[in-house]
Formats: structure tokens, C-alpha cells, sequence
């Protein structure tokens, strides 16, 4: 009879490694004898169960006699030929080991448990225990004796295991304790799974996924130190992972529970492997053996619910997808017809592909949000248990990741439109005549005229204003008669390159606050499996790990917080009483008489008109107070295109002869590849002739017949951000809000921007879960992306940008940027000249300035120091009308150019 006495290893389905155990062969054949029929001695009977428990309930052999215990065990109770009431698998006067021939399946699935659970009630457990002999020992609650635990911990923590809802991870027959709605309690059984279990086919049936095949059993043990013997200790059998499953039986029973599955996984330490050769084993039973040993609470989804929300979200997933593909078709279309594409072909395809991304990146993100929002808070606030998390997260790094990579395709695109825009700056400014060099200063004053047309100011018909004339210097001779000079468009240029990067939201600010509401304040505790909301953690107590599906609700609800509290506070509070940088721009453009033209693509582009009202802007400092005293007063015309309008911002649907004739305007300054050779550029005046061209254009006077009419928009157009009109033979200007040309600069994408940010963060907190590491790389990656853009930008040198004077303003050094912290910081202005001509005329204008503002009759502006080296220049200013108030920041900016001075105005 040796295989009756043999105890196998874990897993092993040969026998040459087993081990004949000097308990069995001292006391299996007298429990075999004795629980026979002849003699019915229950006491033997549940001997032999504890040694077919202890041989891990083989079923190898099963019809052999003496093949092992639990073959001597299933004969023996095949002779029962009754059994207990209610229990068709539980042989009258035998033990209960196994179920018999009942599937697993319908076990599990059993509705006879009537209790109904809430968040936070205490589960109540029950084990019979009997010794290894046999004798029965009695019932014991496991959840206040803790007895399913090997390694100990303080009796609040252990307790945590049982009380309902939370997960947890830290020789018996087991019952389960259930009180009816009559108040009369009663034991119900509850199944293990031991996943050592080999069947009669030598298969471990119970570590399959699918239930239908498993071999559900009644018994267990934790610590094996006796069936190990031969003279000496020789191995010890444990058991490593202890999972007790719940499963709800759905939300249309509320509270009510299948019967819960007890999974046993068993470990091996051997003497040999583990202290030496010859070496013994001693473990003291119910203490922690120093390796790996888990106890686990699980909650779990039943298959026709973890069905219906892959279902669900599979739904919204496509319905999601489906309308953001159309959405990108119809961005596609929109796009094609502002290009001038009239067939398909690969461009067209690639764009269709760019806007997809970013429509099925948006579709991720909405779902994956919506979903996990809605888990976090119905499970947070259930009163009756009935919802439990998804059995497997796996979906969640799945589209998490794809929505982060889309997105980053959507910002490439991004990039790739906004660096490949052509910017025009038209110079309105017309060359004045040089005065004499004899004539110091020369003074004109003309009387008070109650109506002026544009152009008028400054051109010998001024509102009783008296303008002089500064002495030529040998600086200034030195640069006269060079035509318009361009320090104006240089200027514009370079704050053009300063609004680049410029963002509604502030990502530092952003990452930085994210992290110390979900750190330190605690926000991220919130996102524990226990099914109760706690800020803080108790050190004493057991705390639940997190869950990634919550962390990206929490994540995300911060972000969306902080974000819409940034743009609305930019919107409503800074933007309206401080500086709105946009607007500032287009202010700028119209002091300075330059207007921005912007070709997004071939027949669309954005305008800023920045003709001044007074047709000049080359003047000194009484002449712009006189400017902006009309302009208070409304004394001139509007800034508008039309003069009776102030709207000089616009979207444009140009003709499609306008970008053809630009082309034809420009094929002399190229080579023969196409580039712009800038020799070429200059000596072929080419850029006097795209300036005349788009003034001629812009003031309605082309002699080729492009024309526009200048209208709104409606309102189906300003939704789907697209035209519908025929701009084949009249363009269209469309009035806006006054920053519409965002969308060629960072300010216009903030959306896409910042939902890469929050889903980089995302991305990175559920691989590492760490905020520390999330925000602080992705702070980087938003820096790089800034730093890359405005890299880009400066690398684009396209000569059509110029002043109407031939000369280049895409010089690398006039675009150069200063950057703090590799974000654009809105507001802050640090203009440098980088040529010594530059230079000279900045300063000569200056101390010119600060000179006759000495002198100046006005008193709504007072110059308080000299303008001069590192001297400080402060302006009072008491107009009210936000329109000149905004005008008077740029009042020196002869001075602010050279970056010598500081200016603060006040």
C-alpha cells in the first residue's frame, strides 16, 4: 500500500517525487477500517477526510483500492446510500469533501442567500474546525478570531477583511452564517477551490478559467507540519494565497450575494531545498512563515454583468468614435475648401487621418471618464451593496494610452499648421520728407477742426495740437533716407513671437496645484476601494489599495477643476481688468500703423487691420498724445476697416485669384527650386510689391477685381467653426471676437493642449502611481513641447513677412525669444535689438522723447526721469477710455526696444 501513504508535491502530476509520510502509514488503514459501514466510527471518518485534505484531495485513482486516502474516501461514502436533507452531495454519517457531480456553475450561481449587505456591515464567517485526529473542535468566527490569517497584524486591521465592501489583501470546514428575514440564523456552506486539485484525468481542472470543470471541495488546511514526516521534519505544506470572492448577484438585487468561494493555493517547503540536506522544518502553525503569504478579500463582477459592461462600453466607444469620425470628415471638407483642393488626393487623405486622431482622441477621453467618473461615485455612495469594480482594468491602459498617443498626433498636426502659416505684416506708414539740416526744431500749429477724416492727423491737419521736430543728429543722418524705418515692424514681429506660446491655462501652475490637492490635501485617498470616502489615512487601521479606475475619475475631475478656474479667472477677471495679451497685439499693431495678415491656408487666413486712425505713427511723443487725445475724444475715425466700425479683427474667406496673384508677385524673389533667395527678394523689390498689392487689396482699390464684403457669421457657421458661401469671386471678411487668430498661435488650441497634459499625467499615474513622477515629468514634456514650438517658429524664415521696404524681418535674431521656465509667460515683454542700427535709432528716439515730453504742454502724461541707460521711465496715465488706456502701454517703445530701460506704467 504505498501510495496510500504518499504525500506529492504541489502541482507535481508524477508520483517518482513523492514522499511516504510516517503519519499515514501509522493511521490511514485504521481510519480506512473504521469508517467503514461495518464499523460507522464518525471520529475515523473525518481522520480519513483530513488525510485525503492533506494529500490535496486528489482525484487521481479514484477507482483503485488503496490508490489514496481520498480514493478510500470516495469508496467508502459511495456505500452511503442516503444522504443529509438538502444536501444531495453529503453522504449520511461522512464528512462533506466534495461536491459531487454538481457543476461548479450552478454552486456558485446558488440564490438562497436572503441577507442583504451594505457598504460597511461585517461579514460573518464561520469555520468548524476539527484537529487532525478527527475530534471536532467547534465553531469559530473567523472575522473576530482572525484564524484565516497566518501572518498577524493588530485586530483592527485583520477585522477590516470582513467588513463588507472592502478589499482586502494581507484544518477547517467552513460555514457561512446567514440571518433570514425572520431573524432565525442558520449555517449555509460556503465552497472551496483548491487549486492543487488534480481530477481522475491527472489535470489541475481548478486553475481553468472557465468554472464548468471545476472541483469544488469543503476542506482545508493552513499549515501541514505532520504529513511531511518521515523520521524527521522532511517538508512543511502551507498555504500561500488565501482569496475569499463575493459576488453580488447584480444591481436588480440589491444587497443580496451568490455564496462566496474560499480559493486555496497551496506551497511546498522542503528541507533539502530550503535549510540543507538532512536538515529539519519548524513551524509553529498560525504564525507568519517569513515568505510570501497573502490573505485577500475579493469583490467580483458576475460573467453576465462584466458582459453587459463590456457591452456598454464597447456602445459608447463606437458611438462616440462614429461621431467624432464624422466631425472629422466635415473638418476635412471645411479644410479642403479653404485650401483650394478640389480632388482627392494624399494630403487630403492625411488631414482626414489628422482630424480622426483628434476626433477618436476626444472620443477616448469622454469615455473613459464618463466611465470611470460614474464607477467612483455610484460605488462610493451605494447605501445597498449591489456594485462591484470591474474584474479586469486592462481596458483602461488600453484607452488611456491610445487617447495619449492620438492626442500627441493631434498636437503634431498642430505644430505642423501653425509653423507653416504665411504672416505678412503691410506697413500703412508713408516715408516723410527729411527736414533741413540747418533747422533745429521746427513748431507747426494748426486750429481745432471738429471732423477728421483718416490720415488727416499728422499729415498738416491736427486738432490744435503742436508737433515738433527734433534736430537731426549724426545718428539720425547717419540712418536717414532710408524710406519707413522698420523698428515698427520688428517690434511687431518680435511680439508676435511672444504671444507664440502664450496659453489660457498655466501648466506649471496647473501640475503643481494637481499635485498638492491629490497628495497632500488627500484627494487621492478618496480613490481606495473601500466603499466609504476618507481624506486621510489611519496608520493603525487597514487601508484598501487604490483604484486605477478611480484615480483616473480624481485625476481628471482636478485637472478639469483647475482648468476651468484658470480660464475663467483669465477670461473674466485678468483679460477684462489687467492685460489681455491678444488684444494687446492687435492695440499694438494699430499704434504702430501695421496690420497682420495671416494665410492659414490657400484661401482662409486671419486679419488683423492695424491702420492707425490717424494715418501716421512715426511721430514723437506730443504727436502720440495728440493721437490718443482724439482718439479719447472721438476725434478721428474708428480703428475698423470701415471708419465707422472699431472691428479690426477678422476671419477671411479670400477669392481664390488672391493667393495666384501673391504667388505671381513672389516667383521673381525665387530659385529654381522654389526657395526664396533673398538677394533676389531685395533686388527685385519684391517686398514693396506684396505690400502695395495687400494695401491695395485690404482698402478695396485693386485694380485685378479682388474684392471682399465684410459680414458675421452665422451662427451654424461659428458652431462647426467652418464657411459655407462661395468665396470663389468675392471674398469674405467675418467680423469676430477679437482673437480669432489664436487658432494660429497656442491660445486657440488650449483645449487639445490640456487634455494632453491631463491625459499624459493620467498615463503616467496609472504605470507608476505616483503623482511625484507624473507631474513632474510631465511638466517636462509640456516645457519641451514649448520650447519645440517656439523652435520651429523661429526656424520658419519666410521674406515675405516685411515692411514694404525690401528688408527681411524673419531674421533669426529678430524672432529670438527669452522664455521663463520653457513656457511663454503671457504678459511679459523683454524686446532686444541686435543691431547696432537698431540701436542707434531706439536710443536717439528716446532721449528725443523724453526731451519734448519735458516740455509738453499735455498733462495726462508726465515723464518723471529722463529716459536714458538704465534709467527708469514712468508714465502717469488718467485717461478712462479703455481704448487709448490699452494704446499708452506702447507709448515708449523706442525705449523698451533696446531693452535698456524699464518702463512701468501706471
Amino acid at each position: 500500500l504505498p501510495t496510500l501513504y504518499q504525500i506529492y508535491p504541489v502541482g507535481d502530476t508524477s508520483t517518482s517525487s513523492a514522499t511516504t509520510s510516517a503519519y499515514f502509514s501509522s493511521q490511514a488503514m485504521a481510519a480506512v477500517a473504521f469508517c467503514s459501514a461495518s464499523y460507522g466510527n464518525l471520529t475515523a471518518c473525518q481522520l480519513l477526510a483530513n488525510l485525503c485534505t492533506l494529500q490535496l484531495q486528489r482525484l487521481v485513482n479514484q477507482n483503485v483500492r488503496s490508490g489514496s486516502a481520498c480514493a478510500e474516501f470516495i469508496n467508502l461514502e459511495s456505500q452511503r446510500t442516503s444522504s443529509r436533507p438538502g444536501f444531495a452531495s453529503w453522504a449520511a454519517n461522512m464528512p462533506w469533501l466534495y461536491y459531487g457531480s454538481q457543476q461548479a456553475s450552478l454552486v456558485l450561481a446558488d440564490t438562497s442567500l436572503t441577507a442583504t449587505y451594505a457598504s460597511g456591515s461585517t461579514l460573518n464567517l464561520y469555520l468548524g474546525t476539527y484537529s487532525l485526529s478527527g475530534q471536532f473542535q467547534g465553531f469559530q468566527n473567523a472575522s473576530a478570531t482572525n484564524q484565516l490569517q497566518l501572518c498577524k497584524d493588530t485586530l483592527a486591521v485583520m477585522q477590516a477583511a470582513f467588513r463588507f465592501g472592502t478589499t482586502y489583501l494581507q484544518e477547517v470546514n467552513i460555514f457561512f452564517y446567514d440571518e433570514t428575514d425572520g431573524g432565525i440564523p442558520k449555517l449555509l456552506p460556503v465552497p472551496v477551490l483548491n487549486t492543487a486539485l488534480l481530477d481522475s484525468t491527472n489535470t489541475l481542472v481548478n486553475t481553468q478559467t472557465s468554472n464548468t470543470n471545476w472541483q469544488l471541495t469543503r476542506r482545508f488546511f493552513l499549515v501541514d507540519n505532520v504529513a511531511g514526516k518521515t523520521s524527521l521534519t522532511d517538508q512543511v505544506r502551507y498555504a500561500q494565497s488565501i482569496q475569499l470572492t463575493i459576488t453580488p448577484q447584480g444591481t436588480t438585487q440589491a444587497g443580496l450575494i451568490y455564496p462566496p468561494l474560499l480559493t486555496i493555493t497551496y506551497a511546498d517547503l522542503k528541507a533539502s531545498k530550503y535549510y540543507g540536506t538532512g536538515a529539519s522544518v519548524k513551524v509553529k502553525p498560525h504564525t507568519c512563515l517569513g515568505i510570501f503569504v497573502s490573505f485577500s478579500v475579493a469583490y467580483k463582477q458576475t460573467s453576465s454583468t462584466s458582459s453587459q459592461f463590456t457591452e456598454n462600453l464597447r456602445i459608447a466607444m463606437g458611438v462616440l468614435s462614429a461621431v467624432g469620425f464624422c466631425y472629422a470628415v466635415l473638418r476635412t471638407w471645411f479644410w479642403a475648401r479653404r485650401a483650394g483642393v478640389l480632388s482627392l488626393d494624399a494630403v487630403l487623405v492625411f488631414k482626414l487621418l489628422a482630424y480622426s486622431a483628434s476626433a477618436f482622441a476626444n472620443a477616448f477621453f469622454i469615455t473613459i471618464f464618463g466611465i470611470a467618473f460614474y464607477q467612483l461615485v455610484m460605488y462610493k455612495n451605494q447605501g445597498i451593496f449591489m456594485l462591484t469594480l470591474p474584474s479586469d482594468d486592462t481596458f483602461l491602459l488600453s484607452y488611456l494610452a491610445s487617447a495619449t498617443v492620438l492626442k500627441f498626433i493631434d498636437l503634431v498636426h498642430i505644430f505642423a499648421m501653425q509653423c507653416t502659416v504665411d504672416i505678412y505684416l503691410i506697413d500703412w506708414e508713408r516715408p516723410s520728407q527729411p527736414s533741413a539740416a540747418a533747422q533745429s526744431t521746427t513748431s507747426y500749429f494748426y486750429p481745432p477742426k471738429e471732423h477728421l477724416e483718416k490720415g488727416d492727423l499728422l499729415s498738416g491737419r491736427l486738432p490744435d495740437v503742436e508737433i515738433q521736430k527734433p534736430t537731426n543728429t549724426p545718428v539720425s543722418n547717419g540712418v536717414s533716407g532710408t524710406g519707413v524705418p522698420i523698428w515698427r515692424t520688428v517690434l511687431v514681429a518680435n511680439e508676435w513671437n511672444e504671444i507664440q506660446a502664450c496659453r489660457k491655462t498655466y501648466p506649471t501652475f496647473t501640475i503643481f496645484v494637481a499635485m498638492l490637492i491629490l497628495g497632500v490635501i488627500g484627494i487621492e485617498n478618496i480613490a481606495s476601494r473601500d466603499p466609504f470616502v476618507s481624506l486621510s489615512t489611519n496608520p493603525l487601521r487597514y487601508n484598501s489599495p487604490s483604484n486605477p479606475v478611480f484615480r483616473l475619475a480624481l485625476i481628471i475631475v482636478v485637472f478639469g477643476f483647475l482648468g476651468f478656474f484658470e480660464i475663467a479667472f483669465r477670461v473674466l477677471v485678468w483679460e477684462r481688468f489687467f492685460t489681455d495679451d491678444l488684444r494687446n497685439f492687435a492695440d499694438l499693431c494699430s499704434v504702430v500703423n501695421i496690420s497682420v495678415f495671416v494665410l492659414a491656408q490657400r484661401n482662409f487666413g486671419y486679419y488683423i487691420h492695424g491702420h492707425s486712425p490717424a494715418g501716421r505713427a512715426d511721430v514723437n511723443l506730443p504727436g502720440i498724445v495728440s493721437i490718443l487725445s482724439s482718439v479719447q475724444c472721438d476725434a478721428i475715425p474708428r480703428r475698423g476697416i470701415s471708419p465707422e466700425s472699431d472691428d479690426h479683427t477678422y476671419l477671411m474667406a479670400l477669392p481664390s485669384g488672391l493667393y495666384s496673384s501673391l504667388e505671381r508677385l513672389l516667383a521673381p524673389a525665387r530659385n529654381t527650386s522654389g526657395a526664396m533667395n533673398m538677394s533676389s527678394f531685395l533686388s527685385h523689390e519684391t517686398g514693396q510689391a506684396v505690400n502695395r498689392f495687400l494695401i491695395g487689396f485690404i482698402s478695396r482699390d485693386h485694380p485685378n477685381g479682388l474684392h471682399y464684403r465684410i459680414v458675421r457669421r452665422k451662427p451654424l457657421e461659428n458652431i462647426l467653426d467652418g464657411e459655407f458661401d462661395d468665396t470663389s469671386s468675392e471674398g469674405l471678411f467675418y467680423i469676430d471676437d477679437g482673437n480669432s487668430f489664436g487658432d494660429v498661435l497656442f491660445y486657440g488650441n488650449e483645449l487639445s493642449l490640456f487634455i494632453f497634459d491631463t491625459l499624459l499625467f493620467a498615463l503616467i499615474n496609472h504605470l507608476s502611481n505616483s503623482l511625484i513622477l507624473s507631474g513632474v515629468l510631465t511638466w517636462a514634456f509640456t516645457t519641451i513641447l514649448a520650447e519645440l514650438r517656439a523652435h520651429l517658429d523661429d526656424g520658419n524664415n519666410n521674406p515675405e513677412e516685411s515692411n514694404g521696404t525690401g528688408e527681411n524681418l524673419n531674421n533669426k535674431n529678430f524672432h529670438k525669444q527669452r522664455r521663463i521656465g520653457g513656457i511663454s509667460e503671457c504678459g511679459t515683454r523683454s524686446h532686444h535689438a541686435h543691431t547696432d542700427t537698431a540701436n542707434k535709432i531706439a536710443k536717439t528716439n528716446c532721449q528725443t522723447a523724453a526731451k519734448h515730453g519735458e516740455s509738453g504742454q499735455e498733462p495726462r502724461f508726465r515723464i518723471r526721469q529722463e529716459c536714458g541707460r538704465g534709467q527708469l521711465l514712468t508714465v502717469c496715465r488718467r485717461s478712462q477710455r479703455v481704448q487709448a488706456a490699452e494704446t499708452v502701454r506702447y507709448l515708449f517703445i523706442y525705449c523698451q526696444f533696446t531693452g535698456k530701460v524699464k518702463m512701468d506704467i501706471k
